[in-house]
């Protein structure tokens, strides 16, 4: 995998994409491009995986910023999954909690985007 590369997949209607094991500037915005394809391709759901994320960049934090953006404009819905308790903490510090979903797992996203009820294991 490139420095900019992503992965992606679709199921159902809905949009995993996986980051990749640092969030910076190409990656922020190869994330950035197949979200504005799969928003124009009629995709509303997204889900954005960090379970290989280590590191987030604040470029990477301002293009995702961007990302949230589009989605809501477009009457999307975003949901941020598998994030380490480092990111998630970055997530808490720079008020983006407020702005996007955060659920445990990818599994708990897509329930959650197709409308089954998830209850929480606390």
């Amino acid at each position: 995998m490139s420095a900019a590369e992503i992965r992606f997949k679709l199921v159902d209607d809905a949009a995993v994409i996986y980051p990749g094991p640092y969030l910076n500037q190409l990656r922020g915005e190869s994330i950035e491009n197949q979200c504005e394809r799969f928003l124009a391709e009629g995709v509303r759901r997204i889900v954005i995986n960090f379970e290989e994320t280590e590191l987030i960049n604040s470029i990477g934090i301002s293009i995702l910023l961007g990302v949230i953006e589009s989605v809501n404009h477009s009457q999307g819905s975003l949901i941020l999954s598998n994030l380490n308790s480092s990111n998630r903490e970055l997530f808490e510090m720079l008020g983006l909690m407020s702005h996007v979903e955060i659920v445990e797992s990818e599994q708990i996203a897509l329930m959650k985007m197709s409308g089954e009820m998830v209850t929480a294991v606390l």
